[in-house]
């Protein structure tokens, strides 16, 4: 173990950061695995990427709704374009709201 390594495992002992290092038996201090996850993380940014993807999803669940009524479909497809336009323009937070709205209306129906 090198001076540092060990300067670094005598800090983490002492100031107690739970899951980095116990005291342990060995010569390795002992690791606390992560907490797993059932599903990936989403990651979700203000890109025009995004915008495109949940515009994708709008479409896709509109075609898979064939129960949903005529007004919510009208409605839907009005912030779905809306949300596309804006995005186009570069007002992507704006158009990624739209596209969230469709995508809630739709949910919802």
């Amino acid at each position: 173990m090198t001076q540092t390594a060990f300067a670094l495992f005598c800090l983490t002992c002492t100031l107690g950061m739970p899951g980095l290092a116990k005291a342990g038996t060995g010569t390795h201090p002992a690791v606390t695995p992560a907490r797993t996850e059932t599903a990936p993380m989403a990651v979700t940014s203000d890109t025009l990427d995004y915008c495109k993807t949940l515009a994708r999803k709008v479409h896709r669940t509109l075609r898979q709704s064939v129960t949903t009524p005529a007004p919510v479909v009208n409605q839907v497809m009005y912030l779905e374009h809306e949300g596309e336009a804006l995005c186009a323009h570069g007002h992507l937070r704006s158009g990624i709201a739209q596209e969230r709205r469709a995508l809630v209306a739709l949910i919802r129906s």
